[in-house]
């Protein structure tokens, strides 16, 4: 059993989503602010990393570092054990963090003013990477069908045909809502993807949280022939709350795919991997698997939360989340605009991202970070429902 219930000090490590400087530059909110807005968890790592990371710093050695033979063992190991999914060592390389990925994928596989497609509402860096690099952005809306979403298969058929779709980056599973894709949706998706010779760049670094009765499909086992036309962004950065260590990689099974990329990270210089982003990295898939079962059951416990939560605020509506600890809050009925939403926010103290921010067909949408200890999770709502009486009080 790990203390989940235990509530750290986060803005002693300068976490950003915790910071005084940000609440109060960002939000215009004070430093007793709950943030829920950017998407990492609040639980203290798993007592394995933490170990790992103190042995490695007691060296006193942090110079430029390479990446050793166990680092590709966890690796292949934990993508087989946990998801059967089979890696060679060959086609794993160890990035700066899944976002500047997106960036230097962007400008290996396609020209300036070429088209990138991405499903929306969607993680606005999808579009950053397209759209700062000069290509051409195209969004293939998501169906909210009984407050589910689903993909637009004819619609994305339709624009790779008409605008020459040379990449698409997919997210499973699909941040904001948590929706995990069915095999048949995968397999559907990796058809158009090589009927229309497509590049497919699957994101699926939110796998690690999926739960109970839920079943995660990679990409390559929807469709294993997708495989040699893709790019699989992996990390344990949502799982095991590793982000500042940028700890994510990419897997590459097409020698010319894959030696297209490695030629791109050699033109930015993606050299050193961080010092201590492979001791991280092991000690998560090696020793930490418990650890993030047990973390799993008890995000799922908050959703369950949030579920009966919202369920008293008729104007709201939590779409169904498999995966993750983001909640997805339909609130189009609540508030006339974001300013007047962003305003309630600050009132209560709290952080969130508002739906615009997903690039589009998020308008009227709230999404809330809920991997945190219980004790904060039930003070923000209350916060939520003091605002909410007053809101009702003086309507």
């Amino acid at each position: 059993m790990y203390n989940l219930d235990k509530i750290i000090d986060r803005k002693k490590g300068n976490a950003r989503k915790w910071s005084n400087q940000v609440l109060k530059e960002k939000f215009g909110l004070n430093e007793d602010a709950i943030p829920m807005d950017l998407a990492d968890i609040d639980f203290e790592v798993a007592p394995a990393i933490q170990q790992a990371l103190m042995k490695r710093a007691s060296i006193g050695d942090y110079s430029y570092s390479y990446v050793p033979d166990e680092f590709y063992d966890a690796v292949i190991d934990w993508n087989q054990r946990r998801y059967d999914t089979r890696i060679e060592k060959e086609w794993i390389k160890l990035t700066f963090g899944t976002v500047s990925t997106l960036h230097y994928i962007v400008q290996a596989y396609t020209e300036k003013g070429e088209g990138v497609m991405i499903n929306t509402p969607a993680y606005d860096p999808f579009a950053e990477a397209v759209e700062h690099n000069e290509r051409k952005l195209f969004c293939s809306s998501l169906i909210n069908r009984d407050n589910r979403y689903y993909l637009d298969f004819a619609d994305m058929e339709r624009q790779m045909k008409e605008n020459d779709i040379k990449l698409f980056i997919f997210c499973s599973p699909q941040n904001p809502s948590g929706r995990i894709w069915t095999k048949e949706e995968l397999f559907q998706l990796a058809e158009l993807c090589i009927r229309y010779d497509v590049l497919l760049v699957c994101d699926e670094i939110h796998r690690d949280i999926v739960y109970k009765n839920q079943t995660f499909t990679s990409i390559w086992n929807a469709h294993p022939e997708i495989s040699q036309h893709s790019v699989l962004c992996l990390s344990p950065n949502k799982g095991f709350n590793l982000g500042g260590l940028k700890t994510s990689y990419v897997v590459i099974p097409n020698p010319e795919i894959r030696e297209t990329l490695l030629t791109q990270l050699q033109k930015n210089s993606i050299t050193s991997p961080h010092v201590f982003a492979v001791p991280a990295i092991v000690a998560a898939y090696n020793e930490s698997e418990a650890w993030l079962d047990e973390m799993i059951d008890y995000v799922e416990e908050n959703m369950q939360l949030i579920y009966d939560f919202f369920a008293e605020i008729p104007e709201a509506k939590v779409m169904p989340a498999e995966s993750s600890f983001l909640a997805w809050i339909d609130v189009r009925n609540w508030f006339k605009d974001e300013t007047e939403m962003q305003e309630f926010f600050r009132r209560a103290n709290l952080t969130m991202v508002v739906g615009s921010y997903f690039v589009q067909d998020g308008e009227g949408f709230v999404r809330l970070s809920i991997g945190m200890p219980r004790e904060l999770l039930l003070e923000a709502l209350s916060r939520i429902k003091k605002e909410y009486s007053k809101k009702i009080e003086y309507a």
